[in-house]
């Protein structure tokens, strides 16, 4: 079939109609096409239209993936604006290392709330409700600090991006990670938040030390809310077709794409580790593909039934482990330098730039090492998380030195073994939880995940304020996350390893 043009399938008489007592959608007659080809179709009275999800082959694809790129680097800029301005925050508003840490509280509220939420908004709003909501949040809360509101305000603005950052993370991974390529695609989408931690060191301190028209810190939050504008713009235009009743299509025939393949014979090995992971797999004909919608919904997991699955719970605190020791380390890593080093704040933030800059190089060149050298996403991220917690040691190792050149080296390549973990952890996700999760499930991992980005920083700024020490043990602090991390993959791996299929997405 052509896919320059989207072909129109129509509905045969073998399938119930508006008049019968079911409303199914016509899932037998689309079963035929592949994930390359486009089409329409007609489903609870509402034409969709149905994309291509080979980007090679869909130009409203390209600019789609080009927007969420767009809005990761927004992430960056803003993720990493707060640690590249504590020393300033604390001399502007007077405020201590504990009243910093609100900062990243405010921001996990609003994390956890769209973790809570998320099934409902994508149900409500759709794709595209969900990452325009997010982005205007976001947007709208960088605008009132550009003013320099009271720091209760600034405080509550973090609310309103946490509620951006957990409403984009879930809407953008869930959607990326069900395209062909995803290991590639999704290894250059957390790459481009990368690129805004990176840029976001040095260009906040350019901007602020400049010898003439130095900016205050507030001006700099105005250049965030200008790209979140274009990016509220961006994700209005391209994802207009992604509507409610689109999500749920798509979730239902994902579901019935699931059930013909669970016919398959498994050995008892298969179905001994099932029993603890999945619900059970009933088989079913070609009539009963034509239940009732109440039956075809129970098959796309609520957020409540998505809580129950330990698998759910697993990779939600893997994520938040792994994103809170990557955020922690990047926000408090300036103050470290400055406070306990005596570093200058130019050579502070340089040093910081460098573990964004091997961040972003991680995660878009071993995205690629992910799909073409290692058999499975789980032993690839294995390595990547062990790598990482060794490359956490050494700099803990050397961090009493002023070995410059060496830290810096350390940095940028721990960096680079960090990057690849979160998109090859969505992967591994996805491959291994039962396709009535990657709703609700998988939403709520990016959400809860995202939510270690303020929960752990907090947990860091906590124990700089007990004392001079507290901050100096800092990256043992980092170390010690990550071997958590070690064991719980492995945990992961030891489980799932002989019946991984990285083809099944």
């Amino acid at each position: 079939m052509s896919t320059s043009s989207y072909d129109r399938v129509s509905l045969d008489s073998s399938l119930p109609t508006e008049d019968s007592t079911s409303s199914s959608p016509p899932f037998p007659q689309v079963s035929h096409f592949n994930k390359s080809e486009k089409y329409t179709i007609v489903f609870e009275d509402e034409l969709l239209h149905i994309d291509s999800s080979n980007w090679r082959t869909s130009t409203l694809l390209k600019v789609q993936i080009f927007s969420a790129y767009c809005v990761f680097i927004l992430f960056g800029l803003a993720e990493q604006t707060i640690g590249s301005i504590i020393p300033i925050l604390q001399k502007d508003y007077s405020i201590n290392d504990l009243q910093v840490s609100l900062i990243f509280i405010s921001s996990i509220t609003g994390y956890f709330t769209m973790a809570l939420i998320n099934d409902y908004t994508h149900k409500a709003l759709g794709i595209k409700g969900v990452v325009v909501l997010g982005s205007t949040s976001m947007t709208l809360g960088y605008l009132i600090i550009s003013t320099r509101p009271p720091f209760f305000i600034f405080a509550l603005c973090y609310v309103m991006s946490g509620i951006g950052f957990g409403s984009l993370d879930a809407g953008l991974n869930g959607w990326m990670g069900n395209l062909i390529d995803s290991n590639q695609l999704l290894g250059i989408l957390h790459g481009c938040y990368g690129i805004g931690c990176m840029i976001s060191p040095p260009l906040i301190t350019y901007l602020l030390e400049k010898h003439t028209n130095p900016w205050k810190w507030n001006h700099y939050y105005i250049v965030l809310s200008v790209v979140g504008c274009c990016c509220v713009v961006s994700l209005i235009l391209t994802f207009k077709n992604e509507t409610p009743k689109k999500y749920k299509f798509m979730g239902q025939l994902k579901n019935e794409a699931h059930k013909k393949k669970s016919k398959a014979p498994i050995n008892d090995e298969e179905i001994e580790l099932d029993s603890l992971t999945k619900t059970q797999d009933v088989d079913i004909s070609d009539e009963e593909l034509t239940a009732s919608d109440s039956e075809q919904e129970d098959n796309t997991a609520s957020l409540l039934v998505a809580l129950k699955s330990p698998l759910v719970w697993a990779f939600a605190t893997i994520l938040f482990i792994y994103v809170g020791g990557e955020v922690a380390f990047g926000a408090w890593l300036m103050t470290f330098l400055i406070r306990i080093k005596k570093f200058p704040y130019k050579l502070s933030s340089w040093m910081a730039t460098s573990f964004w800059m091997g961040l972003t190089v991680g995660r878009i060149a071993l995205g690629f090492v992910t799909a073409y050298y290692f058999k499975t996403e789980l032993m690839a991220n294995f390595v990547y998380i062990i790598l990482s917690t060794l490359g956490y040691f050494v700099f803990w190792l050397f961090a009493a030195t002023n070995w410059v050149v060496l830290l810096f080296l350390v940095v940028f390549l721990t960096g680079m073994a960090v990057g690849p973990i979160f998109p090859t952890t969505i992967i591994t996700a996805i491959t291994i939880l039962p396709s009535k999760y990657h709703a609700s499930g998988i939403g709520f991992v990016c959400a809860f995940g995202g939510g270690g980005a303020a929960g752990v920083p907090f947990l860091i700024g906590l124990v700089a304020q007990s004392s001079e020490v507290g901050l100096r043990i800092f990256p043992l602090i980092v170390f010690v996350i990550f071997l958590i991390l070690v064991a719980m993959w492995a945990v992961i791996v030891r489980r799932f390893t002989k019946t991984y299929d990285r083809n099944a997405i």
